[in-house]
């Protein structure tokens, strides 16, 4: 809980909407996922994009609330974007969405990207 209430405090606003991007401590997948559903519940409304490393591999995931999917965001279009900058796949629904890849160390940098979508 105190992880999601940092994690939400960093969030940079974009088009009006609360956006958190990081790359996250966590044991195994499945942490990293309730991670991101607390850290999108302290935000409200708004974008969560987080990414660890699990040995050689890399996970990440994206949650989009339902305000920023009727504002045109996408959770498995911002997977499908990034998937292949990590040597990976991905993809989802609108709401959430997850992939993986083996590119460890271009994760911090291309979650960070995320802040600075194309135009």
């Amino acid at each position: 809980a105190g992880q999601a209430d940092d994690l939400a405090r960093q969030a940079r606003q974009i088009d009006g909407l609360p956006w958190v991007s990081a790359v996250v401590e966590a044991s195994n997948p499945d942490e990293m996922r309730n991670l991101a559903i607390a850290t999108s519940r302290e935000l409200g409304e708004g974008v969560v994009v987080i990414g660890a490393v699990f040995g050689e591999k890399v996970s990440f995931l994206a949650l989009a609330s339902p305000g920023a999917v009727k504002q045109g965001v996408r959770a498995g279009d911002i997977i499908k974007r990034i998937a292949p900058d990590l040597g990976g796949r991905g993809g989802g629904k609108p709401d959430f969405a997850m992939g993986g890849g083996t590119a460890v160390e271009k994760l911090a940098s291309v979650i960070e990207g995320v802040l600075n979508p194309p135009t």
